[in-house]
Order: C-alpha cells, then sequence, then structure tokens
C-alpha cells in the first residue's frame, strides 16, 4: 500500500515540478498547455524579435520585457541568472500567472506531504491487498494535478481521490475512464456536491417556468430546469440562481439528459413545482390578462457515462 503511495507521489512530482507545459529547445514549443491546449513557440526560421537570443536567459528577459510593467513579472525577471530552473519557473510564472501558480502550488506541496498518504490509504484499505494494482498513467497523472487546486474543496478532493483509488482496483479500474478526470474539473464544488445526489437517482422531475400567452401559445421561458432543492435540516425550498447553468453543464459533460417532451406518469411527483421561489417569487398576473405562467414539466435522468462515473467513485455499485 505504501510503495502505491509512492508511486503516486512520484507522478505529483512530475505534475507539479514539471507542470502541464513541455520545455524544448529556442525554435520549438517552450510551453504547452494541457488546459487550454494553448502553446508559446519560437519557430527557428522566424522568432519574431528574438532571432538573436541564444540563450535561455535571453529568451525570458524579452518574454518579461514585452509583459510590460506588471509588478508580478518585475518580481519573477530580479530572480533570473541564478539556475536554468529559475529559467524555467520565471516562463511559467510569465504565462500562467506568478502569484497564483507559486500559491497553489506551494499549497498543493503541503496537502501531499502532510495529508495525501492518509486521504490515499483510507480508500485503499476497502481494496483486499491482491487487488490494488499500479494505477494508470492517464488516469494518476491529470488527478493529482486535480487535486493539486482541489485539495481545500472537500466535495472535489473526494471525487478526485475515490477516482484515483478505483483505478487502484484491480476489479474496477476498467470503470475508471480518463474522461472523468477533466469532467471533474469542469465542476465547481458545490455543483458536485448537488450531482452526488442527481446521479444516485433513476429519473428526477424537472420543470421550466414559462410565460405563456392565452391565445397563440407564444411563450418566453422564465428559468429553466428548475429542481427541488430542499434544506435539509427544515425542509424549505431553496432558490439557487445557478442551478440552471449547473444542469446545462451536467447535460455538456455528458452526465445527465432532459427531456421536456416526457413526464414521469405519477403526476403528483410534480407538486411541489406549485411551491418554487421561481414562481411563488414571480410578479403574478392579473385575472384579465392575456398571459399565464405555468410549468413546462419533464424529466432529468443519469446517462449511461453518468452512472458509470457514479460507479467509478463510489455513489452506485
Amino acid at each position: 500500500m505504501d510503495t502505491n503511495c509512492h508511486k503516486c507521489l512520484q507522478l505529483l512530482d512530475l505534475a507539479l515540478l514539471h507542470g502541464s507545459g513541455s520545455r524544448k529547445a529556442a525554435g520549438e514549443v517552450l510551453w504547452f498547455s494541457e488546459t487550454t491546449h494553448v502553446a508559446l513557440c519560437f519557430p527557428k526560421t522566424a522568432m519574431s524579435g528574438l532571432e538573436d537570443a541564444k540563450h535561455g536567459i535571453e529568451i525570458v528577459s524579452e518574454v518579461i520585457r514585452l509583459a510590460g510593467n506588471d509588478p508580478n513579472v518585475k518580481e519573477a525577471a530580479g530572480e533570473l541568472g541564478k539556475t536554468a530552473l529559475t529559467v524555467t519557473k520565471t516562463i511559467n510564472n510569465v504565462l500562467l500567472p506568478l502569484a497564483a501558480v507559486n500559491f497553489a502550488f506551494n499549497k498543493a506541496r503541503r496537502y501531499f506531504e502532510d495529508t495525501f498518504e492518509n486521504d490515499l490509504s483510507t480508500r485503499l484499505k476497502q481494496i483486499p491487498e491482491e487487488e490494488i494494482i499500479e494505477p494508470k498513467a492517464s488516469i494518476a497523472g491529470p488527478t493529482l494535478q486535480g487535486l493539486a487546486f482541489s485539495h481545500e474543496e472537500p466535495d472535489l478532493k473526494e471525487l478526485f481521490l475515490d477516482l484515483l483509488a478505483c483505478s487502484m482496483d484491480r476489479r474496477k479500474a476498467s470503470i475508471a475512464h480518463p474522461a472523468f478526470v477533466e469532467s471533474i474539473r469542469q465542476l465547481q464544488a458545490d455543483e458536485a456536491k448537488l450531482l452526488k445526489g442527481v446521479l444516485k437517482a433513476e429519473i428526477l422531475p424537472i420543470g421550466t417556468l414559462i410565460r405563456k400567452k392565452k391565445v397563440d401559445n407564444t411563450l418566453v421561458t422564465l428559468v429553466r430546469h428548475v429542481l427541488c432543492l430542499r434544506n435539509a435540516d427544515t425542509g424549505e425550498h431553496v432558490l439557487d440562481a445557478n442551478l440552471p447553468v449547473m444542469v446545462d453543464n451536467w447535460i455538456r459533460l455528458g452526465f445527465v439528459s432532459v427531456d421536456y417532451t416526457k413526464n414521469i406518469a405519477d403526476i403528483s411527483r410534480y407538486d411541489w413545482l406549485s411551491q418554487r421561489p421561481e414562481l411563488t417569487e414571480q410578479p403574478q398576473e392579473p385575472e384579465d390578462s392575456e398571459y399565464i405562467l405555468e410549468w413546462n414539466k419533464g424529466i432529468l435522468f443519469p446517462t449511461e457515462f453518468g452512472k458509470q462515473f457514479a460507479r467509478a467513485v463510489g455513489l452506485l455499485h
């Protein structure tokens, strides 16, 4: 178990010390972000004002000059000439940007040194020792990078750790799809918490609030993708203005599908819509108004991709 944790830490060193970039000789790609797919290149035949640069420090100096008077960039420039590692660090700092990256990496280093092994070992204890395997780099590398930036957000951290543990369980490793890592990275902490509950359900009622003209049924959409959110302690309805964006994001990531052409057979499962603040806080239409407010009712359900993700992170068995 400790050996596997050590291997993960070695992978972390690659993720943090080398980042998501690759640095090659002048005239090739000096930096590439796998997240944004943006590359900084200096072609050998046309170096855009840097043709005479023969050394790494000269290249960095020119980049910093072009960056202007940003104080963070000037601070990075003051470190030039120390070592080759400083040159590499300065390039990354200018591009990433400086303060945020250093802050995140330093805090991540403390997490992996002090807490990560225990967090992962707790999950590996539930796996028979003979079933523990080395995780694939396509899962472990991006997962560790994700943890580096989200270890202070419990709901995201749990998803990354559970996915990593799944990839180290011989019995389940095949369901740990590499796409799951990037999907987690595109979630906010609060929507990750809500998504966990959604993926446990076979099907959920969902509604979109519309304002419809009585005569010809032309309509205007007021609020999309409303779910039954309640306070766990009081049972009162909770309004979250970000919910429609969350649902759209889950659809985009392939976790769920929404269909407003179908309803749940038990129509009573939509009763809560009449009490939702999205409706009750709307200006009420007068009795003689040519418009009415009503719900377009539909269903939300996990996709096969979503179900497999739920199994991989331990939400479903």
